[in-house]
């Protein structure tokens, strides 16, 4: 029961107006405010400092690798002046003619290296190979086999990755890989037979057998020891080819029904006794003749693990219309 004061506060019963403060009150409270305040500044300062820590530790560890890649940009030029060494250089500078066409040997501006797939096989090689060895007459029937082809020379050189020039060679280890392709042996001179070594012989065998890949040999009075020497002469007990030769002109057999062959001209001239044959009595059992006459073939296939050789027995040292539609269809047997 306390009592109103005439300024209408309410009194205790000791004599103590409610909702006045004493001086001793007031000074308890400012004092209770103030160390709060005090709290919550040095924890704020504490928080600042522990970033600050942490910031700086941070900066330190990455100070070190900073700096490497600054010294890595030093010493690496960029690609703006890599370029720049290398402007007007062509990209196949540093590589031999063999792995170029007549275009990129004389190009000086960007050159595609080729694509490496399942079908066209290596890089650097053409679906057409023609042998351009020191065995073959470049001035005359190789290079009537070479028209027919449609191969170029640069500037009169046999030259590019369209020859082969050796079967020793870094060329032949690219060109076993390749698939459906034609390798074409020029005629052979007798006292020229090219001398293969045993690793040549096994690029040679590897080509014809694994991609689908078809070796012509033309006619010549060494290219039947040439298939002797290269193809059967290493299977022991093998059957080798006998050379005939007899006066055309040659039948073509029911066995070109279905091959490349097949609208080919009924039958070759001898044409001034510029064919060679070999006895068919003298065949493998896997070959096929497609022309013959009195027990000699001048056109057949040896079958060889998925590729296959192909004689052509003209010699190409003067133009025959129809021993030219026979060489370009026998190209076909690669496809």
């Amino acid at each position: 029961g306390g009592s109103r004061n005439g300024g209408g506060r309410m009194a205790s019963p000791d004599g103590l107006e409610l909702g006045a403060v004493t001086p001793q009150s007031s000074k308890r409270q400012t004092t209770a405010g103030t160390a709060r305040w005090v709290g919550v500044a040095v924890a704020a300062v504490a928080m600042v400092a522990v970033i600050a820590v942490i910031s700086g530790s941070d900066s330190r560890g990455q100070g070190p690798v900073s700096a490497s890649a600054a010294a890595v940009s030093q010493l690496t030029m960029s690609k703006e002046q890599a370029d720049k060494m290398f402007k007007n250089t062509p990209d196949f500078k540093d590589y031999p003619s063999w792995t170029k066409d007549v275009d990129a040997i004389n190009e000086q501006g960007r050159v595609n290296h080729g694509v490496w797939t399942y079908y066209k096989g290596p890089p650097f090689l053409q679906r057409v190979t023609l042998y351009s060895g020191n065995d073959v007459d470049i001035t005359h029937a190789g290079n009537m086999i070479r028209r027919i082809l449609g191969l170029p020379k640069n500037f009169g050189k046999w030259e590019g990755n369209t020859y082969l020039n050796t079967f020793d060679s870094q060329q032949m280890r690219f060109l076993q890989d390749n698939k459906h392709s034609v390798l074409v042996m020029p005629p052979l001179a007798e006292s020229n037979v090219p001398l293969l070594s045993i690793a040549a012989k096994a690029m040679l065998h590897k080509y014809i057998s694994t991609g689908h890949n078809t070796v012509i040999v033309t006619g010549g009075p060494a290219s039947i020891d040439f298939i002797n020497q290269n193809f059967l002469g290493g299977n022991p007990g093998g059957q080798l080819l006998e050379p005939a030769w007899t006066r055309g002109p040659y039948e073509k057999q029911e066995s070109t029904i279905g091959t490349p062959f097949q609208t080919a001209p009924v039958t070759m001239p001898n044409d001034l006794n510029h064919v060679h044959g070999a006895r068919l009595q003298s065949l493998p059992q896997e070959a096929v003749s497609y022309y013959e006459t009195n027990g000699v073939s001048v056109v057949f296939s040896v079958a060889m693990g998925h590729g296959q050789l192909l004689y052509v027995g003209f010699d190409y040292s003067l133009m025959s219309k129809p021993w030219v539609k026979t060489l370009i269809a026998g190209m076909e047997f690669a496809s």
